[in-house]
């Protein structure tokens, strides 16, 4: 799945890069018409060079991918319907900040 952040440099310091860990979850295999409670996943852990001046913003884009989960959801329908199809969704977890010297 693709996740948005906005990170706020608050600091007088750029930041280099941004290490985020993300909690992967997913509904489980299921029959048409249950709806079964998410269930938590893997946690995926992704550093990406932030680049973030000194008071700036950025936007980072980033692929959280668990294809370990793919075993566990249901196929999509040959029909295309979506009434029993599985989802795949990853909540930011810890952050840590590499600081410019």
């Amino acid at each position: 799945m693709n996740v948005m952040t906005v990170y706020e440099n608050r600091s007088d310091t750029a930041v280099i890069s941004i290490t985020q860990k993300f909690q992967t979850s997913y509904t489980p295999k299921h029959a048409d018409g249950e709806y079964p409670d998410d269930v938590d996943g893997p946690v995926k852990t992704l550093t990406q060079d932030a680049g973030i001046a000194p008071y700036g913003t950025r936007t980072l884009y980033r692929q959280v991918c668990a294809p370990d989960l793919a075993s566990k959801q249901n196929p999509v329908p040959a029909d295309g319907t979506d009434s029993f199809m599985s989802e795949i969704g990853a909540q930011p977890r810890a952050i840590s900040w590499d600081w410019a010297q």
